[in-house]
C-alpha cells in the first residue's frame, strides 16, 4: 500500500466500475477496482458504473453484485439515463432491493438534457421528498458548446429542491468560482475534486473560499488513479484536519445522512 502517513482511510465519492466507450483499463471489475483501493489505502468508494451511466437497466447488475459481494468497501449510486425514460417506481424499487445504493448519479451532458428541464423534474421531486444524494456531472460548457449542467442551472435546481444534497461533479470546471459561490450559499451544495485537483491551487481556493467541509474527495477511478489525486490533497498548503475533512470525514457525514448508518 502506498505510505502516505495518514491514521485513516480514505472514501471515494466519485468513482466509475467498469469501462467506458473509449478506454480500457485492466482492473476494471469490483475484484480490480478493491485491489486498487488496497494498494492505495482507500476504503470506501460510490461508485456508477459507465456501462450502467449509458446503457441503463441492462448493466445494472455491475454495480448491485459489486455491493452484495464487497458490502464494506463499495457502495452504489443508481444511474439515471433520461433518454432511456425515468421511472421512479423503479427507482424506488432498486433502493429496496439493494441496501447499497446510496444515491442518484446524473450525467446531463453525455445526454444532452438541462439538469434543470421537465425530464429531471420527477427526479428531483422524488430526491427531495426523501432528502437524497445526488451526484451530478457539472460542467460550465461542454466541448460541443452546450451548458446542459452549468452554474445557473445548478443553482436553480438547489432553489427548488432545498432537501437534496447535491455533489457538483467535476465543481463546474470553467465555473469553479461559480461553483464555490453556490457551495456557500446552499446548504446541500458540495465541491467536488474529481478531475478538478488538477487545477494548480483549487484545493487551497475552495478551502480558503468555500471551507473544507464542503469539499468532498472524488477521482473518476479506475479511469484515473488514485495517487495522483489523493496527492494533490495531501500536498495541498491546508491543515491536517482540513485534509482529512476532504478525504474522509464529509463523506462519512453526507453517507450516514443518506441512510448509510455503517458507513
Amino acid at each position: 500500500m502506498k505510505n502516505w502517513d495518514l491514521d485513516y482511510k480514505v472514501i471515494d465519492m466519485h468513482n466509475h466500475m467498469g469501462l467506458e466507450y473509449c478506454l480500457y483499463y485492466p482492473e476494471h471489475d469490483a475484484d480490480g477496482m478493491v485491489k486498487a483501493m488496497d494498494e492505495s489505502g482507500i476504503e470506501l468508494i460510490v461508485s456508477a458504473p459507465c456501462e450502467d451511466l449509458f446503457d441503463g437497466s441492462g448493466k445494472r447488475e455491475q454495480i448491485t453484485d459489486a455491493m452484495k459481494r464487497y458490502p464494506d468497501r463499495i457502495r452504489g449510486y443508481y444511474s439515471v439515463n433520461p433518454l432511456l425514460g425515468v421511472d421512479i417506481n423503479e427507482i424506488e424499487r432498486a433502493f429496496k432491493e439493494n441496501p447499497g445504493y446510496v444515491g442518484l448519479k446524473l450525467l446531463p451532458d453525455y445526454h444532452r438534457t438541462n439538469l434543470n428541464g421537465e425530464v429531471y423534474e420527477p427526479v428531483f421531486r422524488f430526491a427531495n421528498q426523501h432528502k437524497m444524494l445526488v451526484l451530478s456531472h457539472t460542467w460550465g460548457i461542454s466541448m460541443n458548446g452546450e451548458s446542459c449542467n452549468s452554474a445557473d442551472k445548478i443553482a436553480d435546481i438547489l432553489e427548488k429542491y432545498p432537501d437534496i444534497t447535491f455533489l457538483m461533479g467535476h465543481s463546474i470546471q470553467g465555473q469553479v468560482e461559480e461553483a464555490i459561490e453556490i457551495a456557500n450559499t446552499f446548504k446541500g451544495a458540495y465541491l467536488d475534486l474529481c478531475d478538478t485537483c488538477r487545477l494548480n491551487g483549487v484545493v487551497e481556493k475552495m478551502v480558503k473560499k468555500a471551507g473544507s467541509e464542503k469539499v468532498i474527495f472524488g477521482t473518476d477511478a479506475p479511469m484515473q488513479g488514485y495517487h495522483f489525486q489523493m496527492g494533490a490533497v495531501i500536498g495541498a498548503r491546508i491543515s491536517k484536519e482540513e485534509k482529512r475533512n476532504i478525504l474522509r470525514d464529509n463523506a462519512l457525514g453526507i453517507l450516514r445522512r443518506a441512510g448509510c448508518p455503517n458507513c
